[in-house]
């Protein structure tokens, strides 16, 4: 293998169109936001996924409606099309359908790994990689009982759940994401009051950012940035995430929060080497 080895990345998340700077918003907010912020290797491709992908794996759980194809089936489908050695593969913990429930990150992993050695569509090498984790895995006494991350290996797949959503990167800190919607020290109507410092909230992305976009796009005078993205949070989420990342990244003490997230600092593990 070379000193560079391709990196896919299976991302939560959804197509949009390309963003100003001409890159898909998914590409733009991995790789030129936060990969660039922790130095990490360039992802090609950026594939969105949803945590469908994970569930349709499991042969136990009855069909839901929108989980036709299976993760093991979109990466074979990729690697035939653009291949690559190792797949970063990142979920959601919380899902859009059941933000109420329970889940576990550990339980999540290994499954992961049971479900990718066992498919019939993954050429033989990844199953085998994936069998050797669950097996690895399976061994742990506890869930943090190892001694250095896997090795970036051909047919690797490296497992990174966000929890408890993506977006909770984002509201660490009220006053920074007012600054990054231009809304600092103004009374905005609508603007959620409760929740900022709760980082037990299962779901930031529906009961804080939700609400803060919706009254920024009623507030007045209207802000620019309405100008660059049309949509809310529900039509346009990949747009505002890609947007408040690169601004947060750009105030000096918001990105300090930012780079020392779970969520982040797990990437800078696995793969800043």
């Amino acid at each position: 293998m070379t000193d560079h080895p391709r990196i896919a990345l299976f991302v939560e998340g959804s197509e949009s169109p390309p963003a100003r700077r001409g890159r898909q918003v998914l590409e733009s907010l991995w790789n030129g936001g936060l990969g660039q912020a922790l130095r990490l290797p360039a992802f090609d491709p950026v594939v969105p996924i949803s945590k469908t992908h994970l569930v349709a794996m499991d042969p136990d759980n009855p069909p839901m409606s929108g989980a036709g194809e299976r993760l093991d089936q979109l990466i074979a489908r990729v690697l035939a099309r653009k291949p690559f050695d190792i797949a970063v593969v990142a979920w959601d913990l919380v899902p859009a359908w059941n933000p109420a429930g329970e889940f576990c990150r550990w339980i999540e992993t290994v499954d992961l790994y049971r479900f990718l050695a066992a498919s019939d569509d993954l050429p033989e090498h990844w199953r085998d990689k994936a069998r050797q984790r669950f097996e690895e895995l399976s061994r742990r006494r506890v869930p943090g009982d190892r001694r250095r991350p896997p090795a970036l290996e051909p047919g690797t797949v490296l497992p990174v759940c966000m929890e408890p959503v993506f977006e909770g990167i984002l509201v660490q800190d009220e006053r920074a994401l007012r600054r990054a919607l231009d809304l600092e020290g103004e009374t905005v109507r609508g603007w959620p009051r409760r929740g900022w410092d709760d980082p037990q909230d299962r779901r930031p992305d529906l009961n804080l950012l939700t609400p803060a976009i919706q009254a920024l796009r009623a507030h007045q005078p209207r802000r620019s940035v309405l100008r660059m993205i049309h949509g809310d949070m529900r039509t346009a989420k990949s747009e505002w995430a890609e947007y408040l990342l690169r601004k947060l990244l750009e105030d000096e003490n918001a990105r300090t929060l930012v780079l020392n997230h779970p969520l982040s600092r797990r990437f800078a593990e696995l793969l800043v080497r």
